[in-house]
C-alpha cells in the first residue's frame, strides 16, 4: 500500500528505507538543516539524533518521519503504515468498539486523551495522546501520540516512538495537517 503526505520540510524529513544504502546521506541533509539556523551550533546533537533515528526504523512500517524543527531544540520519530482489510471486513464495525488496535504496546499511566480526527483526505479516525509507564533515563515517564485512520477498506496507524512529554506536544501540534494529508495513492 502506498501514500502520499505533504509535510513542511523545515519541520520533517523522510527517513530512507532501511537497506537503501542512503542513510549517510540523508544524515548530512538533517545535519544542513540546522546549519543556517539558529540552533547551527547544534548540528553535531542533531546528527546523533538522526542516527538514532534511523535505529528506530521498524520492519513493516511503510514510512517513517524524522521530526525536527529547525527552530526547536527537539527530534521525534513518526510512523505510518496502511493495511487493506479483508472484503468481508467493515473498517467502520472494525474499529468502532475498542481503540486498543491504535495504541501502544506500553502499559499506559492513565488512560489515552483520544479525539475524533478527521480531514478532507482522512473521513474518519482518531487521535490518541498517551503517557506510558515507560521511564527515560532520569525517571520520567515517556509519552507518545498515535492516530487511527478509517479508510474505505483500510486502516492506518500513524504513531510516535515514545518520547519526553514536551516533543510529544510539540511534535502533535506539527504532525496534525501531516497526518491529516495522507492520501492513498495505490
Amino acid at each position: 500500500m502506498r501514500f502520499e503526505v505533504v509535510y513542511p520540510a523545515e519541520t520533517w524529513s523522510i527517513m530512507p528505507e532501511p537497506g537503501a544504502g542512503a542513510d549517510d546521506l540523508w544524515v548530512a541533509e538533517q545535519r544542513m538543516a540546522y546549519s543556517g539556523g539558529v540552533l547551527a551550533g547544534l548540528a553535531d546533537a542533531l546528527e546523533g539524533a538522526a542516527r538514532e533515528a534511523l535505529a528506530r526504523r521498524r520492519t513493516g512500517i511503510d514510512t517513517s518521519l524524522f521530526f525536527r524543527p529547525s527552530d526547536m531544540p527537539m527530534t521525534g520519530v513518526l510512523h505510518a503504515t496502511i493495511r487493506a482489510l479483508p472484503a468481508e471486513v467493515d473498517a467502520e464495525a472494525a474499529t468502532s468498539g475498542s481503540l486498543d488496535w491504535m495504541l501502544p504496546d506500553a502499559a499506559l499511566l492513565t488512560e489515552p486523551a483520544v479525539e475524533e480526527f478527521e480531514t478532507e483526505s482522512v473521513p474518519h479516525g482518531y487521535r490518541a495522546a498517551y503517557v506510558t509507564t515507560v521511564p527515560d533515563g532520569a525517571g520520567a515517564t515517556l509519552a507518545g501520540i498515535s492516530y487511527g485512520l478509517v479508510l474505505p477498506g483500510m486502516v492506518g496507524v500513524v504513531f510516535s516512538e515514545l518520547a519526553d512529554r514536551e516533543v510529544i506536544g510539540t511534535m502533535q501540534r506539527f504532525a496534525d495537517p501531516v497526518v491529516g494529508s495522507l492520501r492513498v495513492v495505490g
